[in-house]
């Protein structure tokens, strides 16, 4: 029987891993890697309920899993708590309701149920598989993955729900104890089961809420960032509008021009034919505004045109030329998300240090299979990382610092691939976005 506890461990083991490696960022790769984690926590759990107190043994298991999330995934210290704390609450609460479910059924004491090696080893087992299974429907009806990625991305809201994983295991720790009495009556077997039921029912309505919270505090950010492109693109419109408008003005007085310069070449005047060509020539730099194209992809020349525009007044140096194709599947939702967020960064950045310290550099190159724009910039050096990501540095971290995470988010659902190159030594960040082109010649 003990082998079969075992085995079902092991199981547990390997599909909370899967599920984590699909929420963050990997260290490192590889079956060992993962082979080598199970065994660790194996041995820790083993060791610790064979010789210390069950309370003791509950927080060392999580804490290895907790060491183990943080060697083989790029995380921060909140979202480790929450995977350790979520690994033995799920097992530990599983476990309280098939404890009462068999002294219901069987109409003895949970100390008496316990004190059975077969009832024991029965219960761990369904316990590991009521917790995959309650996983599972979680994963597939409540909160989807990619849902759960906003919640875990999201600290003021994760906060919330480790607080409470994190005191409502203390407290079915606590309603656990009375266990040890024999002569309990069955109205505490009905507590434990209620305690245990209710506690997973709420972890699932405040992890729903909190994936709900956050991924529409990221639309409602998609949307303002859609309200700033359309802005962008009614000024680019406007700025083309006078371009187009100076040019007909120029081009109706062209052609009369011409003619006299035509004239005075017939007539050998080629003083006077010289000196027409030159006032032409400054008439058309002093009256035909100059209209600079940054990008043949219409949206994007908006939005480099804009970000001009605004470097201009910060006297920021900008120099950009970027084409993007048409054989990728960006939509012009993909394009304003990862291209406006990179922009508004940069400019952000650049901002904090002194005038002639501030450029942008925009570039971009194209393979049989890839198109990559890179974005270089200056910026004072600093930087907060966490979990392997860059953080903002502004005080509300609630509503701020998603610009990366919608940047990487977007292009890997393109299929592509975000290099950040930061050098805080010469102070330039780099930023490159690598998109696969659909129809490779």
């Amino acid at each position: 029987m003990k082998y079969l506890i075992i085995l079902s461990f092991i199981i547990y083991d390997i599909y909370i891993l899967q599920y984590f490696k699909r929420m963050f960022y990997t260290r490192y790769e590889g079956f060992f890697y993962y082979l080598a984690a199970i065994l660790f926590n194996l041995t820790v759990t083993i060791s610790a309920y064979l010789n210390l107190d069950h309370r003791i043994a509950v927080f060392l298991m999580m804490i290895s899993v907790i060491l183990i999330i943080f060697v083989l995934f790029n995380v921060n210290l909140l979202q480790m708590i929450y995977a350790g704390s979520l690994y033995i609450f799920s097992l530990y609460s599983s476990r309280g309701i098939i404890c009462s479910l068999y002294s219901i059924i069987l109409k003895q004491s949970i100390f008496k149920v316990l004190s059975d090696p077969i009832y024991y080893s029965c219960i761990f087992i369904l316990s590991v598989f009521l917790s995959l299974l309650i996983f599972h429907i979680t994963r597939k009806m409540a909160v989807p993955d990619y849902k759960a990625r906003h919640a875990l991305n999201n600290m003021g809201q994760l906060q919330f729900v480790v607080v409470y994983i994190i005191f409502q295991l203390l407290f079915l720790m606590l309603v656990n104890d009375g266990r040890y009495y024999e002569t309990v009556p069955l109205w505490y077997t009905y507590l434990y089961l209620w305690a245990c039921v209710s506690g997973k029912l709420y972890l699932e309505f405040a992890f729903h809420h909190t994936a709900r919270v956050s991924e529409l505090l990221e639309h409602e950010l998609n949307i303002n960032k859609l309200k700033e492109q359309l802005s962008r693109q009614l000024r680019h419109y406007q700025s083309y509008s006078r371009f187009t408008k100076s040019f007909k003005i120029f081009r109706h007085d062209y052609e009369k021009l011409m003619g006299s310069v035509k004239l005075l070449l017939n007539q050998k005047e080629y003083d006077k034919a010289a000196k027409m060509l030159d006032d032409i020539q400054v008439t058309m730099k002093k009256n035909v505004l100059v209209h600079k194209t940054y990008s043949d992809h219409v949206l994007l020349d908006a939005i480099l045109q804009d970000a001009a525009n605004t470097c201009q007044d910060l006297k920021i140096q900008f120099t950009a030329c970027a084409c993007l194709p048409s054989d990728i599947s960006a939509s012009e939702m993909d394009v304003v998300c990862i291209f406006s967020n990179m922009v508004d960064n940069a400019i952000e950045a650049c901002s904090n240090l002194k005038e002639e310290n501030r450029f942008i550099e925009i570039s971009s190159q194209g393979t049989r299979e890839w198109v990559i724009i890179e974005i270089v910039n200056s910026f004072d050096g600093k930087l907060i990382q966490s979990g392997g990501e860059f953080k903002t540095r502004k005080n509300n971290k609630i509503s701020h610092g998603f610009g990366l995470q919608i940047i990487r988010r977007t292009t890997e659902n393109l299929g592509g691939l975000l290099y950040l190159e930061p050098e805080a030594e010469k102070r330039i960040f780099k930023i490159k976005v690598c998109l696969p082109r659909l129809f490779q010649s």
